[in-house]
């Protein structure tokens, strides 16, 4: 694949990186006054809406099949249903930064889920060191050696929501590889699935706060601008950059994304960033290259699989999904 001028698909990119990047910031706003489980059925209903209006306006009428839907419905709980509540849930535990940066650990669950799960795709022995490296990654990350002050219970809830990612990011491969349907159509089925099982749990939730839905509130605010931009156009911006510069330039995404929402997390939110999260941090980045590395023969095989991509952890497995 011969790459196009980087003025062609840089702009893309860094539109991609700045959104999924923010999503860790509207989620804290949103949480103001909102349950988790309302922040994501929310993300999910305004980001089904946009990209069915995509849909509507290039006149585009999905051709699936009953298997078909079946398939992009299993992936939707691993990309965007269960995942899109436990990151909230999390974020009520430990701050937007130290998500961000767990969520960093994606690739090193779908490469995992992906060696357990696919049988002719064994793991390297890179992969392998990768996947050690960014197991050490994450102990330093979470400052493992002050047991007394572990953020547990929201690091769990995020981890938990990143092995789902990567789970969801392995049976895309294995499911929709046949799916004979563009990504913004892959996208707009998935994200609808979600939004469709997760409105019972919503509607069971109590109210909202009083005036957080009111047009002057930053708790509306932040939810429309994560259905918008991390759950609907960035997933369209993200396979442009994946069509322009090929998979592996688009997967670099997942080293930006927790630059950009730790910048925000402080200036914005004014949390703290202690000094073991940035070295762990580079330590799991480390080990998501090295888990991300593929023989050459295989690399050149792969496909693009599903259209949608979880905000800051995009699926490219020849590849990378919020």
């Amino acid at each position: 694949m011969t790459q196009a001028p980087a003025r062609a698909w840089v702009p893309a990119f860094i539109v991609a990186a700045v959104s999924w990047g923010s999503s860790f910031l509207f989620i804290s706003l949103a949480l103001r006054g909102l349950t988790a489980t309302q922040v994501g059925f929310g993300r999910v209903l305004i980001g089904a809406v946009v990209l069915w209006a995509m849909l509507l306006v290039a006149r585009r009428k999905p051709q699936l099949s009953r298997r078909d839907v079946a398939s992009i419905g299993v992936v939707a709980i691993g990309l965007s249903t269960v995942p899109f509540v436990l990151i909230p849930l999390a974020q009520q535990h430990i701050t937007s930064i130290l998500a961000s940066l767990l969520n960093a650990t994606t690739p090193l669950w779908t490469a995992l889920f992906v060696a357990l799960l696919i049988p002719h795709e064994r793991a390297t022995r890179a992969q392998v060191a990768g996947l050690v490296v960014g197991a050490v990654g994450i102990a330093v990350l979470l400052g493992a050696w002050n047991v007394s002050e572990l953020p547990l219970w929201g690091a769990a809830l995020m981890l938990l929501a990143t092995a789902f990612y990567g789970v969801g990011s392995t049976m895309s491969r294995m499911l929709l590889t046949r799916v004979k349907e563009g990504p913004t159509t892959l996208s707009a089925v998935q994200i609808g699935i979600s939004a469709v099982l997760l409105l019972p749990f919503a509607l069971a939730a109590p109210a909202p706060a009083e005036g957080a839905l009111a047009l002057d509130s930053e708790v509306l605010w932040g939810l429309l601008a994560l259905g918008v931009l991390g759950t609907s156009f960035t997933y369209v911006l993200f396979w442009r950059v994946v069509k322009l510069a090929g998979a592996t330039t688009a997967a670099s995404v997942t080293y930006v994304v927790p630059i950009v929402a730790t910048v925000l997390g402080v200036l914005v939110l004014h949390e703290e960033l202690l000094w073991h999260e940035p070295v762990g941090a580079v330590v799991v980045l480390a080990g998501v290259w090295l888990a991300q590395r593929k023989p050459r023969e295989r690399a050149r095989s792969e496909v693009v699989g599903s259209g949608a991509v979880p905000p800051a952890a995009p699926a490219v497995e020849a590849n990378e999904r919020v």
